[in-house]
Order: C-alpha cells, then structure tokens, then sequence
C-alpha cells in the first residue's frame, strides 16, 4: 500500500512536528471564509484533529502553553491541565495574539461565555495584571481580542420556531456563500420595498437541528485526509434565506407569526427560525431561514419534460393533490386548542416549490388567519388583502385595487384559494399533454383574449372580471383532446377545473377538502392501461433520467453524498456511449445529440427497484469512473488527430490519450477494460512487444492533477481517464507511481509504494475533487517547485511528470510563469545557462547539443493532457511547446 499519512496530515517516516507547529498548522486549515469574506474557523473540525493527532489532546494543549509561559516566567503556570477543557478556545485566541503564555490570566472564562463585550471580559480579568503583562492598554488588547474572538465564535444555527436572535454587529454568519434567488419574474428587479431570496450553503458543524434528513446533506469536494465521516468539514447545508430591510420590518414579523402558527405542516416549506442582522447598525436586516426547494412549478416546467409513462403522469397529479391536501390541512388550524380559519392569499406557481420529487406550498406573506365562527357552521370571510392578479379569484382581485375608498369589497371565502388552485390545475395539465411551449401559448392566447375582448386586463388573467374565459374553456377541451392515450387522468382533472373550481359565484365553488379528496378519488379509481411499457424500455428510461439528475447536480462540483452509489453505475455502464458520442458523422446530429437529456418529471418518484439494484450490482472496487464529452463545442473532436504518448509537451485531449491508449494495446477496445480484475498487475502481465515500455519503463512516474475550481465540470473525466492510465501503467516504475495535486494545502496523495492499487488513485481522486464554494486558483509552479526539489534532494531515476488540467490557470503570476519555470529548470538539467536562450549570439551551437545531453536518458519529461475546450488553457500549452521547441529545448 502507499505510505499513509495520519490525521494530521504527517507522512509515515517524515518525523513529527513539534505540538505548538502542529496546532498553529491545523488552526490554519480549519480556516473558513465567509460570504462577505471574514474569516471564521471550524472549531469542532479542528478539534477532531487535535484528538485524532493527540489522543490526550488537552493534556498537550497545555504542555504548548506551558512552554510559552516558561519563555517569560521561572514560575509554573497558575492553571491546571484539567481547566483546559473548558477553555481551547480562549487558548486558540490567545495563542492567534501571540499572547498564550498569559492564558492562566484567563483561568475565570470558559468557552461557554464567548463572546464577550469589552466590559464583559474586564469583569473576568485584573486589568493591571493584563497590562503589566502585556506593557499595552486593555483597550487596545480587546480591539485585537474583538476580532480574533469573532472568528473563534461563528453564530451556530440551533434550527427551529425558538431560532430569534439579533446579532452583535461583529457576529459572523457562517455562509460559505450567500447567492440571489430572482423570482421576481420577467422585467422585475430587486428594490428596497421586496425581500429579497438567497440560496445559502452553511457548514454541517455549525447547524444542530433534529429531524433534518443527512441523505440531503451536501459536500463540496470530499472529506479531507483530517476526518474521513461524511459529514466532514466540506459537507454543508443548503437552505433559503428571505431578507426583509428595515422598510419591511412588519412584514417580516407577520411572516414569522403566520409561520409559527402553521407549525410543521409537511406540505409546507419548513421555518427553521429567524435572525436580526446588525452588521450595519443603520439599516439591519430582518431574515427568515427556510427549507430549500430545487425550483418552483415554472421551474419544473422549464427544466424537466412533461411525464409520459402512465404511472409517471399519475404521480405527477399526486404530487399536485398533496398542495390541495395541504391547503386542506393549513385552512382549519387547531393551535393551543383553540380553532383558526386561515387563507393563503396568493396560491401560484412560484409559491409552489419542489422538494425531493413533493411539490410545497410557500410564501404565506399575503395570508390571513383568524379565530374559527364558534359554531362551526358559518363560512368563514375576510378581508385578505395581496395576492397576484393572474391567478386570483374574481372577487378576490377587487381587494388589490383597494385604496383609500371608504366602499370595501365583499369580505372573501376561504374558495378563493381554490380558485387560484384551479389555475395552477389548468397551466399543471397544459404541461403534461402539450410540455413547455404549450404553457406558453396557453399564456399567449389569454393574453389576446383579453385584448380581443377589450377588458382593460391586458394580462394573463383567468376571468373576466365576472367569470372564467370564455377561451380558457376551449383551451381545457383542447387539451382533451390532444392528450396522450396512456394519459387517463388530465380530462378527468380539467373536468374538475372547469365545474367546481373556477367557478363564480364563490358559493358555487368547492372547498379545498372537496377537491382534495375528488381528486384523490380519480387518482385511486384509474384503470390500467391494456399495455404495459416494455420492462428494458422502462428500465432504460429510468437510468437515462436517473443520470440527468446526478449530472445537473454535479455541474457546480456540488454533491450530495448518498448519490456516489449511482454515479459509480454510470461510471461502469456508459464508458463506451460516451466516446463514441463524439463520433458524429454531421455538425447538426453532433449539436442535436450533445443537447444535454432532461430529467422528466415523477419518473424519480418510481425510481426504488432500480436503486435497489444498483445497490445489490455496485462493486466500487471493480468499476471505472464515467466520463462526459469534454469539449462543449458543436463540432466533436476528432479522435484520429492524437499525438503520441511521448512527445514532450504538445497538449492531448483525454479523447486523444483514450484512442493512444487503445492503439497502444493493438487495437484492444477500453470497452474490454471494463471488467478488468486485477488491479496489482506487474510489468509481466503487460501485452507481448508493449509500444508503452520505452516511454515509462524504470522511469519515476508522477501525476500531477489540476483541482484548482475551474476543473470542478471535468472531475468525473480526469478520474476515469485517471484510473486508465495508472491501470495502463501500473508496474513500470518499480518504486510506485505518485499522485499529486496543484492544491499545496491539500494533504491528499499517493506516495511511491511497492503494493499499490489502482483503487488508491481513485480514492485520492474522490478526497481531492475540487471546492466550488471557496473559488480556488491553480497555481502549477509551487507543485512543480516541489517535485523538482525531490528530485534534485535524490538520485532519482528518469521522471516522467504527467499533468491533468484544463490549462485555465486563474492563479498565474504573469503569463509566462510556468514556461519560464520548466525552461530554468531543463536547462539546469542540461548544464545551460537559462539566461543564453535570451540572446541570439549566446544560443548553444546547436539543437542538437541539447538533444545530445537528453535524448539518450530523457532525465525529466512533461506531459500536459487537456480537459475541457478553455480557448486561453489549450493556447497557453500550445505556446509553451511551441516556445521550448524555438529555443531549442527537446
């Protein structure tokens, strides 16, 4: 096996680090940066660390703190090892101020009261004392103390209806990152009169809540070579954020209010609490903390195609009863005993949000809850301002143009949101029989019929005014027409639409409970079809669908850690459909067929045999990684314009290096590579007369891979193409192949070893995948720096260095940093001196010279594969082998 390293990090044999480096080391990779850019750390992470490094890990806390304080004072220090317990991170402070030897100063605090105000702390101190010691003012101690106590004490989000804090201005929120939502619709802006939605990723360790669901735990990258759990420092929850200014402070508070009156009601999007934000005293911000949804209903419409299969567009209407079952549940509130009548206000597709497959209810800002009549039998009314005109009812809409008139409308039934219901019921079957573009011109015609009619409703409008379009009628029988014969639901659904939802007068107009349990009457009462869809049809379609998902959710590097069983099957299954994509005899077929599939909508919600199995088939350890088309572009590559394995620097695609590969092997298919066994194979289980021996054969064999941000999209290719090569290779160098990245922080590699396996560089893989959230730059030469100090430290052999990257670079100094880097470094190897290649008199005699001195052993060679189609990446390594070949270097 290669050499390991430990928790913190050491390589077996390298020695160990004295206690006090070791924590100020840990201390800056547990490290964090937040949204608006302050730093905060990890402190339970870190922690695990430390006791993973040090099993008695206060005991050695104390030993660095008693050698700092022995540098100032003969006396022992007036703490006891068992008080630092109770006090690491007062110590981690005092040791960031460079001040830990006055720790025992601080014996009366305790983690516990952190953070503390400038007069607070001074009431736990001797102020004389501290200053003597310190030959400073307490004044300007605390101003030090202030700002490293902040990163020390993130806000911790304790989930739930008690979440109501206001934060101290210096407090920092730990979002990794903090990104707008715009649902504001088309032409709409964020003003200071809206509140605004964010999608907000916080760190696992800074959420305690119960009840929330780890299989929706994300990660960004993989757990770090410190913690191996799942729920390591990269793992992170996501949530919405909905920020009020202080113009809409009562806003925010009857948001909160109408929440915490609905409690947990599953059908709605879940309040996990609310804070107040001082980080600037003038303008705080009123925030509430929600359950992340995927999309809205637009959103679904948009993203996924309209269910097909018969058990696909039963569960679709499901998924819409449960809102009608919701709304059932949310219109009768029973809190403390006591009975409430409640309406919604504003029921529309963007207050209908998606999670795991269920579609929600949000936004209750336009509610109104009130006590229920006492004998229960009078229809409850009230006047419920807000709402969206679109989709409210007739009498509904005459409250949004209330103004200072002392004539109020008629107060409104709770069916009012029915009728908004029955919109969504109408745009939700104009979706499953006629998809996106029928939503569309469902919008456009009544749009024109309200033109045509001259209404003074120049919008998309349900009614008249007094009662439904006439046109939104005919649209509905339109629509029974054109569905699809295995559809036996949207007649049936539009039926109920039209007699008992949009319907005027509201008394006329069914209850929520009516609908809700009509249309689960439907849902229950539907024949089967005659036919039943092919089995291998179904299955098929299920792993295409199954495989949309996991690729939209892996665009962004971001994961969710019960998706690897999954990814793993494709990564053994489609190898073979992936290459040949790029085979594409015509430009249109290439762009029609590299159109990304969409996920359809509810073909997940009948997903259970097939992960079962893949569960039961998934042999990690016999599988190769997928990989996607790298380029983006229309054209595919062309996979016969390979270069050879062994030219010195001219950039391959891994398209290129797989068709090398497979020519290498005499023709053998990587198809045939998919149920490859043996993963120790020696250089004598290689083919007979290997084209590969000369080019690697007792050579040092080093990989170095870019997972710098930017090769977040490329991850699954690099891996696959990875794990080939090293399989390919694996036995010709007889001290172990190794295995870098361009992140020097990392820890993560593989060292030379005499045992190793194909399955480590794919573990090193997975540790090292890129971070998205925290934008990392590559930076080639410090690696390179590195790799060739060892080699100069040793008497090594020969060295092949092999670089997988998309060439992007974002962290380079200047442009000509990595070509001047291996131009120094060739040229001291050749005995040159670099500065001669800048002058035309001082050139060595001849190329050949140069030849001479490296042809015979090649003592180091570079080999960059691309990824991806980065136009500046694939220039910048064409220049640097154009470059080196003009000044004659081989």
């Amino acid at each position: 096996m290669p050499s390991a390293r430990d928790a913190s990090g050491t390589l077996e044999g390298e020695g160990e680090r004295a206690p006090h480096d070791e924590v100020s080391r840990l201390i800056k990779f547990y490290e964090r940066k937040s949204a608006d850019g302050r730093k905060f750390i990890l402190v339970e992470s870190l922690t695990k660390a430390l006791q993973a490094r040090y099993p008695d890990v206060h005991s050695t806390l104390y030993h660095v703190m008693r050698e700092a304080h022995e540098k100032l004072s003969a006396e022992p220090p007036d703490i006891s090892p068992t008080r630092i317990a109770a006090m690491c991170r007062i110590l981690f402070i005092l040791l960031e101020l460079g001040h830990l030897a006055l720790l025992p100063l601080f014996r009366r605090l305790e983690d516990n009261d952190l953070p503390l105000r400038e007069d607070e702390l001074l009431t736990k101190l001797d102020k004389d004392e501290l200053e003597d010691r310190l030959g400073d003012s307490y004044s300007a101690f605390f101003d030090r103390w202030r700002e490293a106590q902040t990163a020390w004490c993130p806000f911790v989000f304790k989930l739930g209806p008690e979440l109501d804090e206001k934060l101290h201005p210096h407090r920092i929120i730990p979002f990794y990152a903090k990104e707008p939502i715009q649902p504001y619709g088309i032409g709409q802006e964020p003003s200071d009169d809206r509140a605004r939605l964010y999608k907000v990723y916080i760190p696992a360790e800074l959420v305690i809540a119960s009840g929330l669901d780890n299989s929706l735990l994300l990660q960004d990258g993989s757990a770090d070579a410190h913690q191996s759990s799942s729920t390591s420092q990269h793992s992170f929850w996501r949530f919405a954020l909905k920020e009020f200014p202080e113009s809409l402070k009562q806003s925010f508070e009857k948001e909160v209010k109408t929440f915490r009156a609905l409690g947990a009601q599953s059908g709605m999007i879940q309040y996990y609490g609310c804070y107040v934000s001082t980080a600037d005293p003038d303008q705080p911000t009123y925030n509430i903390l929600l359950e992340y949804a995927d999309f809205d209903l637009n959103g679904a419409i948009s993203e996924e195609e309209p269910p097909v299969l018969p058990d696909e567009v039963r569960s679709f209407y499901e998924s819409m009863n449960e809102v009608a079952a919701t709304l059932t549940n949310i219109h009768h509130l029973d809190i403390a005993g006591r009975k409430y009548d409640f309406w919604h206000g504003d029921i529309k597709p963007e207050n209908i949000l998606r999670v795991e497959d269920h579609f929600k209810l949000a936004d209750p800002g336009d509610s109104w809850i009130q006590l229920a009549p006492e004998d229960g039998k009078a229809q409850a009314k009230a006047e419920v301002y807000g709402g969206t005109r679109t989709y409210a009812a007739p009498e509904k809409a005459q409250w949004l143009d209330v103004g200072d008139t002392a004539t109020l409308p008629d107060k409104v039934l709770q069916n009012s949101d029915v009728w908004s219901l029955g919109c969504v019921f109408s745009i939700a079957a104009t979706y499953v029989v006629l998809g996106k573009q029928g939503v569309k011109q469902y919008d456009a015609i009544r749009r024109h019929a309200h033109a045509k009619l001259n209404t003074g409703l120049i919008q998309d409008i349900f009614h008249d005014n007094d009662k439904v379009l006439d046109v939104v009628k005919d649209w509905h029988e339109y629509l029974r027409i054109s569905a699809r014969r295995a559809d036996g639901l949207t007649a049936a659904i539009l039926d109920m639409v039209d007699n008992h939802m949009l319907v005027v007068p509201a008394v006329q107009r069914w209850e929520a409970k009516q609908v809700s349990e009509h249309c689960s009457e439907l849902i229950r009462n539907l024949e089967s079809q005659d036919k039943e869809v092919p089995k291998f049809i179904e299955s098929f379609l299920q792993e295409l669908d199954l495989k949309a998902e996991i690729d939209q959710e892996s665009e962004g590097g971001i994961n969710r850690l019960d998706s690897d069983m999954a990814r793993r099957h494709f990564q053994r299954e489609q190898r073979t459909e992936a290459s040949t994509i790029t085979r594409s005899r015509f430009k249109s077929e290439a762009r029609l067929l590299s159109t990304k599939i969409k996920p359809t909508a509810q073909r997940s919600v009948h997903r259970g045999a097939l992960l079962e199995s893949l569960r039961l088939n998934s042999k990690p350890s016999e599988s190769l990684p997928t990989f996607a088309p790298l380029h983006e572009t229309e054209q595919a590559p062309d996979p016969t314009a390979a270069t050879a394995l062994s030219s010195a620097l001219e950039p391959l695609t891994a398209f290129q290096v797989i068709d090398e590969l497979e020519k290498l092997e005499k023709s053998k298919t990587l198809g045939g590579l998919i149920g490859f066994r043996d993963r120790r194979k020696s250089v004598k289980g290689k083919i007979n007369e290997d084209l590969l021996l000369p080019h690697y054969l007792h050579r040092d064999i080093i990989f170095v891979v870019d997972n710098g941000s930017t090769m977040a999209k490329h991850w699954r290719e690099a891996s696959f193409l990875l794990e080939v090569l090293v399989w390919r290779v694996l036995g010709y160098d007889s001290d172990g192949i190794e295995l870098y990245f361009t992140d020097m922080e990392t820890t993560i590699s593989v060292e030379p070893g005499k045992r190793q396996g194909v399955q480590d560089f794919v573990d090193a893989m997975t540790k090292a995948r890129p971070r998205t959230i925290h934008k990392l730059k590559t930076k080639l030469r410090p690696r390179l720096n590195k790799i060739m100090a060892t080699y100069g430290d040793k008497k090594r052999k020969p060295t092949t260095v092999l670089i997988l990257t998309d060439g992007a670079w974002e962290g380079l100094p200047y442009e000509d940093d990595v070509g001047q880097w291996i131009t120094e470094n060739l040229c001291g190897l050749a005995g040159q001196d670099p500065k001669a290649l800048q002058s035309p008199t001082q050139k060595p005699s001849t190329i050949g010279d140069w030849q001479a001195n490296f042809e015979e052993t090649r003592p180091i060679t570079f080999q960059f594969i691309a990824f991806g189609n980065h136009p500046e990446g694939i220039a910048r390594m064409k220049r640097l082998d154009d470059l080196l070949g003009e000044q004659g270097l081989p």
